[in-house]
């Protein structure tokens, strides 16, 4: 009987540090397809969608623009609570910092043209 208990107090332990290593990961709130709107951005770059995964605890961003091209996100960095990546658009180097606000995240998109205001909400998780 005590071998039973030590067994299902062990299972319960193990079961629950994997639930906290897994929340820990700072790139879990950002995960999942999230739609975004950048109004003074021109088209096709003014909406469209950005994916967000973690895999081997790495995190990989990927902008889907209105017109359906993509672009792989570079140099990807979860710092002091914020998101940043950089993007190529025209051959052009696209900086992104985004933050939690509320339910939602905000950023500022460096790029040529100037700084742009960037806003995120969830689409889905994945």
């Amino acid at each position: 009987m005590k071998n039973l208990v030590v067994l299902f107090l062990s299972i319960i332990s193990l079961t629950f540090t994997h639930l906290e290593a897994k929340e820990l990961s700072p790139a879990s709130k950002y995960l999942g397809t999230w739609t975004y709107e950048c109004n003074e951005a021109p088209y096709p770059y003014h909406e469209g969608s950005i994916v967000i995964t973690e895999k081997d605890n790495k995190t990989s961003v990927k902008v889907i623009f209105d017109d359906g091209d993509s672009a792989t996100g570079s140099n990807v960095k979860i710092k002091e609570g914020k998101l940043s990546f950089e993007i190529w658009v025209e051959g052009n180097s696209v900086k992104t910092v985004l933050e939690q606000k509320g339910a939602k995240y905000i950023g500022k998109v460096n790029s040529p043209e100037g700084q742009m205001n960037l806003k995120l909400e969830k689409k889905s998780a994945n």
